[in-house]
This record gives structure tokens, sequence and C-alpha cells, in this order.
């Protein structure tokens, strides 16, 4: 390309120079063409004054050349500078065509002409430009650009260097900082460039990467962590009670109670695999559902319906008359876990023979639903951490209480996933009240 660069230069500056050449010798051609036309004879035909001009005297200097003949090609005037051989009529070269020819070693640019008066040819005129200065001035330059196209590729090599150790600054950057990066070290993020250009959303596109994975990871040692935390204590409580039914003989009475218990832990189990798995399908982002259209009273009844076996147990009343019939659109299966877990915890934690009452009413193009019961109800600090995972209310009343801590931090992610609302109440020792809120046409 810099070859490319300095050929059009010296070209363009040898066909500026050529051109000028060219036009003085026409102007010097036109100039005596024209005089005689007004003048009968060849006599005198230049002033003398004229042959005192510099360009007709000096050979060194710019020099015009004139020789002037009559009809038989005698010479009748030259310049001055013609010291030596005369500038003769070539016959081989076409009239008012300029050519080359050498001149006591000085090359000239020759252009020959008729002169003619009034329709008649009375002389030849031969008029030559030196291209002395011409061939020097291009030489210098040629010479110039020859020199200079060296040390142009050198200073470009190292320009081009720095440019590219400055532009690959940012690369280099980008993969040490990734080599960093490792299962334990997750939080470790690339610097993004102050250029906002590919490298800028190659580096945000890494970082974003480099974020899902440590919030999977740190999601899977949480969950793993969480799992076994919660299923060492019933498997502790199964295998020791199942160690003191068989160091001695028991009574019938006696092995139905302890049976009865390791049967109630079983189910404890049972529940908080069944939690587990509906936890990890939700943070996993693996549960693929497609929205319904459903009555939300009927799906309330049959989730209070699927509790009956509980309700009765310890005598729970449930009033659901105030619950107003209405369809909506939404994630059906989980509107039903949302449902069963908050139920689920409202006959937990009311007292026996206590009462639960489902009510609803529309705001604004929202169903809401409210669960409340009359139980031991969360005190207000608590209740900012009741839906964290795995938290339980520390209180005497409920130490008895079979509950892992899931079921409202899975209702509350699967609330958020199918954009209802969620919102919880509470007295201590009064009750609860549970929010949950659904768009309608």
């Amino acid at each position: 390309m810099l070859l490319v660069i300095f050929a059009f230069i010296y070209y363009t500056v040898n066909y500026g120079i050529n051109k000028t050449l060219y036009e003085i010798l026409k102007e010097e051609t036109d100039h005596h063409f024209d005089y005689v036309l007004h003048e009968p004879t060849l006599e005198h035909y230049v002033h003398p004054h004229e042959w005192d001009e510099v360009e007709h005297t000096d050979v060194a200097l710019n020099p015009v050349f004139i020789a002037i003949y009559n009809q038989e090609f005698q010479l009748v005037e030259n310049s001055p500078n013609l010291v030596q051989n005369k500038l003769e009529w070539n016959k081989n070269q076409k009239e008012n065509t300029p050519y080359l020819a050498n001149y006591n070693t000085v090359e000239l640019l020759i252009s020959q002409t008729k002169l003619i008066h009034h329709g008649d040819v009375v002389g030849y005129l031969v008029v030559g430009v030196s291209t002395k200065h011409n061939q020097l001035a291009l030489g210098y330059l040629k010479t110039g650009l020859m020199i200079l196209f060296p040390i142009s590729v050198v200073m470009i090599f190292i320009f081009a260097r720095l440019i590219a150790g400055q532009s690959t600054k940012p690369v280099f950057s980008i993969i040490k900082t990734a080599k960093k990066i490792t299962e334990n070290n997750l939080s470790e993020r690339i610097t993004l460039p102050k250029n906002k250009d590919e490298l800028y959303l190659l580096s945000i596109t890494i970082n974003s990467l480099v974020g899902r994975l440590e919030t999977q990871l740190q999601k899977a040692k949480q969950f793993s962590a969480d799992a076994s935390h919660e299923l060492r204590t019933p498997l502790a409580v199964v295998k020791g009670t199942l160690e003191i039914l068989i160091r001695k003989k028991r009574t019938i009475e006696e092995y139905n109670e302890k049976i009865n218990y390791t049967l109630k832990q079983v189910e404890r189990l049972e529940r908080l695999v069944e939690q587990f798995l509906v936890l990890s399908r939700v943070e996993n982002n693996s549960i693929e559902l497609k929205p319904s259209t459903f009555e939300i009273k009927k799906e309330v009844l049959n989730s209070i319906e699927r509790f009956q076996v509980l309700l009765e147990e310890k005598q729970i009343s449930v009033f659901t008359s105030d619950i107003c019939t209405h369809t909506t659109e939404n994630f059906k299966e989980l509107f039903e876990i949302i449902i069963d877990n908050i139920l689920s915890n409202a006959i937990k934690y009311s007292n026996f023979k206590g009462k639960i009452t489902v009510s609803s009413f529309i705001k604004n193009n929202i169903y809401f639903l409210s669960f409340q019961d009359n139980g031991i109800g969360i005190d207000e600090k608590e209740l900012q951490m009741i839906q964290n995972r795995f938290y339980r209310i520390d209180d005497n009343n409920s130490a008895d209480t079979i509950g892992s801590g899931l079921g409202l931090n899975i209702a509350t992610q699967l609330a958020d996933i199918s954009d209802i609302q969620l919102k919880i109440e509470s007295q201590k020792k009064i009750g609860t009240v549970i929010f949950i809120g659904l768009k309608i046409k």
C-alpha cells in the first residue's frame, strides 16, 4: 500500500512537471505563429530585445531554443543560445506534435510548425525547451522517495507494533483473568475495557456467564448443605428409636408408640424429599409449564379436601363461604403447590380445635385470597425471615410441630415465577393472615 502511495506521488509530480513543460512549449510556438500573421516578411521577425531575455541567451537556466527557416528551409534567425548546432526542421516528425531530441547533450522537448501569412507558407518555426531541470527535479524526488520508503516502512512497523500492543492488551487481560476463574474462585470478574467495542461486549458476556455459573454453583452447594442438614435429624431419630426397640423386649403398647413415632419421622422424610425435588426444579428453571384457565375457588376447595385427614386430627374448622367464583389464566400446577403449602402451614401452627377462614375480594383487576388462622402467630422480627429457606419459628409452642421450613420459601419462589402477589401479616398469639393476589381479566 505504501509503495502504491509513493508511486502515485511520483507519477502525479511527473505528470504536473511534463504538463507545465508542454504548456511553455505551446505558449512559445503560439506566440511566434500569431506574430507572423501580421508580418509579410521573416526579416527582423523577432524583435532584438526579445533575444536579450534570459531563456534565449542562457543554456543552463530553463533555456528556450528557437530557429526560424524560410520556405527553402534556410535558417533566417535563431536564438542566441544556439551557439554551436542549429535546431533543424525534422521532416520525419509531425507538426505541432512535441517530441524529444538531444542538443549538445541537453535533452529538449521540440515542437515544429509552419508559419502562415494570409494562407501562404512563408517559413518554418522550430522551438525547443530543455527538460534538464525537470529531469533533475524528478530525479531528486525519486531519490527522496526511495530513501523515505524504507524509513517509512520501519516507522510504520514500529507504530503498528505499538498500536497492536495497545489493542491486544485488553485481550491478554481477559485471558489472565479467565485463567484465575476456577470452581473455587468464581467471584473473579474481567475488568471492562474503556472503549465499548467488541472486546467490551465479550467481557460483559464472559462476566455474565461466570455470574450465572457462580449462582448455580452456590445454589447447588446450598441445596446439598440444606438437604444434608434437614435429612440428618429425622434419620437420626429413626435410627435411635429402632436401636431402643431392639435393646430389650417391650410391651405391645410401647412397640406401637415407637413404631407410630418412627412412621411420623418417615413421613417427614418423605415430605422433605418431595419439597426438595420441587425446590430443585424451581431453582434450576426446569419447570416447563404452560398457563391455563382455571376456576380459583374450585382449586382452593380441592386443596382443602387433600388436607381433610389432618384437619380432622386437630379438629380444625375451615370456613370458605366468602370465596367468590372467578377464573384466571396462570400456571395451575404451581398455584396448587402454593395453596397446599399455605394450608399446610396454617394447619401445623393452628391450635387444637382452631379455625381457618379462607375468603376473597377483587381490587384493581386482582383477585385476592386470604388464609387466616387463629394459631400461635409470628413475632414481628421473625415475620421478616419466615419466607427464608429452612427458617422455623423459635417458639415453645411450635417445638413439637413437624416441619422443614421449606413450605413458605417454595410458595414465595413459585409466586414470583407465576407473577402472583404474596403477603404475610401476623400477630403473636392471635394468628396469621396470608394474602395472595392473581391477575384477572
